[in-house]
């Protein structure tokens, strides 16, 4: 009853804003059911994360995840001075719980690990976990309510967050692009109609050819965003980890209605206008549009590969040999490397791509293969 309470107060919040301006875009309308204060999907008290929630993110199926990063985030601290890690949507807070407890055993620690996290419940979550951790270590975490405002060295970490930055929707009809908009009789409805110059403007930047009728999405003012994020940081690197594609293939013609999916209790759906604020809605990334945008910011793009040759690249499987002694725990460590990286499962589905400011050394994680050229 509470949930569906919930969604009728999002639902009128969102009919409201249709009210004022008649319709509203794909991306406004996920961004609302998302991101709206104390009502949308990742702004509620509801869990997303898990068994119990929607889905599971590679932190959660255990601890190797964070021990591979640790390695990579120790090569790129050693390199640099009063280091700090930012980590943008930090779920759980499991992954930072991992990483610091692994960057302590390779005497590897930074001045401060920075959490910027937009859901007061997540942070909330997060913080009961971090308080887990030994003293020493919980007291290098901090919350922040924005990015940081004076200039540092250091690591932006970011996994799965990409993925749930609200995208406009378009078609390609009759040589032009069309924008889905929202609209509300008696339930949701939805129409096309042409976009504003800005948004057309960044659209025929990306030079698709499209057959007509071909739908798909894209990241709106993604340079800003990504600009805003990383402005301050002086010497470092940008790490972002999540599913996708390279361009030719995100908008392959095959690939025809786009990338958009809604996840309800680990069942997908497309169903974008059921379950308003009780399931995600998301998209892959197009990992060309994140290098542009990086460029554009003045960072250096320097690799981008599969998690799973990232993963291998940093020894991920010397780690099964601490536990061959211990069959049960063997058994665990080798489901979940199988589950980070063979095909099938988050191996050649989620993506590593790493951008750069003042930053020489090669990262390790890229060691493997580096698909640069790809993009």
């Amino acid at each position: 009853m509470l949930v569906k309470k919930h969604s009728l107060a999002l639902i009128a919040a969102i009919k409201k804003k249709i009210s004022q301006h008649g319709s509203i875009s794909f991306a406004e309308f996920m961004h609302m059911a998302l991101y709206e204060p104390t009502l949308g999907y990742y702004s509620s008290g509801f869990f997303k994360f898990g068994k119990a929630g929607d889905f599971i993110t590679a932190p959660l199926l255990g601890n190797l995840f964070a021990k591979m990063l640790a390695r990579q985030f120790q090569q790129i601290l050693s390199h640099l001075s009063h280091a700090v890690i930012f980590e943008l949507g930090a779920g759980t807070g499991q992954f930072c719980f991992d990483v610091l407890l692994q960057l302590e055993q390779l005497d590897a620690l930074p001045e401060k690990y920075l959490i910027l996290e937009v859901s007061a419940d997540l942070q909330q979550r997060q913080q009961q976990k971090i308080q887990q951790l030994p003293s020493h270590l919980a007291k290098l975490v901090s919350w922040q309510s924005e990015v940081p405002q004076n200039k540092f060295n250091g690591i932006i970490f970011a996994n799965e967050v990409v993925d749930a930055l609200a995208v406009e929707a378009f078609c390609f009809r009759n040589n032009k692009y069309q924008q889905l908009r929202v609209a509300w009789s008696d339930a949701f409805t939805t129409h096309w109609q042409d976009f504003e110059p800005l948004l057309e403007a960044q659209l025929l930047a990306k030079n698709l050819s499209l057959s007509d009728g071909y739908e798909s999405e894209f990241i709106p003012h993604l340079s800003s965003w990504l600009q805003t994020v990383t402005e301050n940081l002086q010497k470092g690197v940008v790490l972002m980890i999540d599913y996708g594609y390279e361009r030719n293939s995100y908008y392959h013609p095959q690939r025809n209605q786009g990338t958009r999916v809604c996840y309800h209790k680990h069942q997908a759906n497309f169903n974008y206008f059921d379950n308003v604020g009780q399931q995600d809605i998301t998209a892959f990334v197009d990992f060309t549009a994140l290098a542009e945008a990086a460029d554009s910011c003045g960072l250096s793009v320097d690799g981008y590969t599969s998690q799973a040759h990232f993963l291998l690249a940093l020894g991920i499987n010397e780690l099964l040999g601490d536990c061959e002694n211990d069959f049960e725990n063997y058994y665990k460590k080798t489901t979940e490397m199988k589950k980070l990286t063979m095909p099938n499962e988050m191996g050649e589905k989620f993506k590593v791509i790493a951008f750069s400011r003042n930053f020489e050394p090669v990262l390790d994680g890229f060691d493997f293969s580096n698909h640069l050229h790809l993009l």
